[in-house]
């Protein structure tokens, strides 16, 4: 039985550009909910219910959207275009990346439950619209119809389990291995609904990967070179060209 969730197969191309204002942004705003991996399933009155809270921001590059030490901001971010870079500093003052979010991502969902504090930052990857979405203006939606808040739980089980996945390639695997589950988990993120989104790209350098897994760039781009001669991934042509070729085959590499 397939438990991820659906959603539409076409981004709103009109929210990638300037955020507009007013009752065009109200109508913007419906349509990258409607697009989202949570809110495709609700059913249109629980959206029209939602949408006066939400509002639609354009971030550009670098730019932080929602910092760990903004306890008081209880919100939801839904990625309509660009993505968010997931970061933590440890003790040391190392910047830590975690993870890189694309469109249809909603994040955090540990905002929906009362004083939890957030762990991460939400930085803009790139130049991206997001939609911000108050907790509780959402927590009032899900408990006037509770049958919601099964969406909400299928979709933190799935994360779940690639999160799962995730951990035990990064602690027991080799560093190809650990490379493949983070390139299994960046496509996971863009096909939440079973059908390509970016037709296998993935956007992110070689940098990012880097910085994700805390190893070189030099030893990045050694296993990328083994894994593309594997005939597993494709790379070059520019700035954040990778592209999967064999996602299954990347997926029995991590469970290997």
């Amino acid at each position: 039985m397939n438990t991820q969730p659906t959603v539409p197969d076409a981004p709103p191309a009109s929210l990638v550009g300037r955020a507009p204002s007013g009752a065009a942004a109200r109508a913007l705003i419906a349509r990258g909910l409607r697009w989202c991996e949570l809110f495709s399933t609700w059913p249109e009155h629980s959206i029209q219910r939602l949408l006066p809270a939400v509002r639609l921001r354009r971030h550009r590059r670098g730019a932080q959207v929602l910092g760990h030490e903004d306890g008081s901001r209880r919100e939801l971010l839904v990625v309509v275009s660009g993505s968010l870079e997931v970061a933590a500093v440890n003790e040391s003052g190392r910047r830590y990346v975690n993870s890189l979010l694309g469109p249809r991502h909603v994040v955090p969902l540990v905002r929906l439950l009362d004083d939890v504090p957030l762990s991460y930052s939400y930085d803009a990857h790139e130049d991206s619209v997001v939609l911000h979405i108050p907790a509780d203006a959402m927590i009032e939606v899900l408990d006037g119809e509770p049958v919601l808040w099964r969406e909400v739980a299928r979709l933190a089980l799935y994360r779940q389990r690639l999160s799962v996945g995730s951990l035990r390639a990064q602690m027991v695997g080799s560093i190809q291995r650990r490379l493949a589950a983070t390139l299994v988990n960046m496509e996971m993120g863009y096909h939440l609904s079973g059908s390509p989104v970016r037709e296998g790209l993935v956007q992110l350098s070689q940098a990012d990967l880097a910085a994700m897994l805390g190893l070189s760039r030099q030893t990045i781009n050694k296993e990328l070179s083994r894994l593309r001669d594997l005939g597993l991934v494709e790379y070059g042509g520019g700035y954040k060209r990778l592209r999967i070729v064999d996602l299954q085959a990347l997926q029995r590499l991590v469970e290997s």
